[in-house]
């Protein structure tokens, strides 16, 4: 039997795909207005890939699949819900016997497809929701009409999937929505999980002066309500607690509280590439090796050697290019 793990016992167990490196939000944590980082250096313009065909798609899930057992497949972008045949590669990679399908989105087209994709077998779905307040979301998204968003969120949650929020805190950007979002989130009885700002793509040579700590996004909680925090699964990004008003949150502090001793994930960009760590910019195509497991173990025993063994120290991998 072939072994993918290493000296810390880490495992890939789930496989992140970015399908498509186009989105319809020009987020300031994922795309710069200028080109340019907050220091000056300049950041090549994003342009959209020619990505892989769905059957392309397939091959290589199929080919991981079978060396390295997937508990789960998580689908990224850019905005997944571009991606032309995402209800068919749902139904495929349920195929290969991989029940827990997941979505990462920021809901724009989601309320006309939550169905399709319950159907086709989604199991849950992130929803990337930095505010509630329309010109506090407006200034982050560079992208109106919110109500969309907000219509995505609640028909994925009348569907029964299983559906949680993420919200990017920036400080003097939305830190004032942390208690607005939580309340919403209790209200449609869903968790939400704030993250720290990671130093990625065209943030990889910033000060990081937008850094909203852990610690800091507990204390704005606990102005209004008491917490409790509550055990964290194995390879689980994010710490979760319980608020007074029955409402559950997580953060995923990659600065605070790094999670990289028991990372179990793999990622997979719209070109082909896979990446065993967010903090190293090397990819590899493993195309070449797919039919060859001696060969295809090796590579991604290599990957998984890329993982950092305590934390996050930041990439110039863009999040629009791998999907975080």
């Amino acid at each position: 039997m072939i072994r993918i793990e290493d000296n810390l016992g880490r495992r890939f167990e789930k496989l992140r795909v970015s399908l498509i490196n186009d989105c319809n939000f020009s987020c300031v944590y994922c795309v710069s207005e200028d080109l340019t980082d907050l220091n000056g250096h300049s950041f090549p313009e994003i342009h959209k890939d020619k990505h892989l065909d769905l059957d392309e798609f397939v091959r290589q899930i199929k080919a991981v699949h079978r060396l390295n057992p997937l508990k789960s497949v998580r689908l990224t972008g850019g905005e997944p819900l571009l991606y032309r045949n995402l209800i068919p590669l749902i139904g495929e990679i349920r195929n290969l016997g991989i029940e827990d399908i997941r979505l990462t989105t920021n809901a724009y087209y989601l309320k006309q497809k939550a169905k399709k994709l319950v159907d086709a077998g989604l199991k849950s779905v992130n929803i990337s929701v930095d505010a509630i307040e329309p010109e506090v979301f407006n200034r982050i998204a560079r992208f109106g009409n919110t109500s969309r968003v907000f219509e995505g969120i609640e028909a994925a949650v009348d569907t029964g999937m299983n559906v949680k929020l993420n919200a990017v805190v920036m400080r003097g950007k939305n830190e004032s929505q942390i208690i607005p979002l939580l309340e919403y989130a209790t209200q449609l009885g869903v968790k939400i999980r704030y993250l720290e700002l990671m130093k990625m793509g065209h943030l990889y040579h910033s000060d990081n002066n937008h850094f909203f700590s852990e610690k800091e996004i507990l204390e704005t909680i606990q102005k209004k309500y008491q917490i409790e925090p509550l055990p964290r699964k194995q390879a689980e990004t994010a710490h979760y607690w319980k608020a007074s008003n029955g409402g559950l949150f997580g953060i995923i502090a990659n600065e605070s509280t790094p999670f990289c001793h028991d990372c179990n994930r793999l990622r997979m960009d719209s070109n082909g590439k896979f990446y065993g760590c967010l903090s190293n910019s090397h990819g590899e195509k493993l195309t070449p090796y797919l039919s060859n497991d001696e060969k295809l173990a090796e590579k991604l025993n290599g990957l998984l050697r890329l993982k950092q063994p305590v934390k996050f120290h930041g990439s110039e991998l863009s999040m629009r290019n791998i999907g975080g």
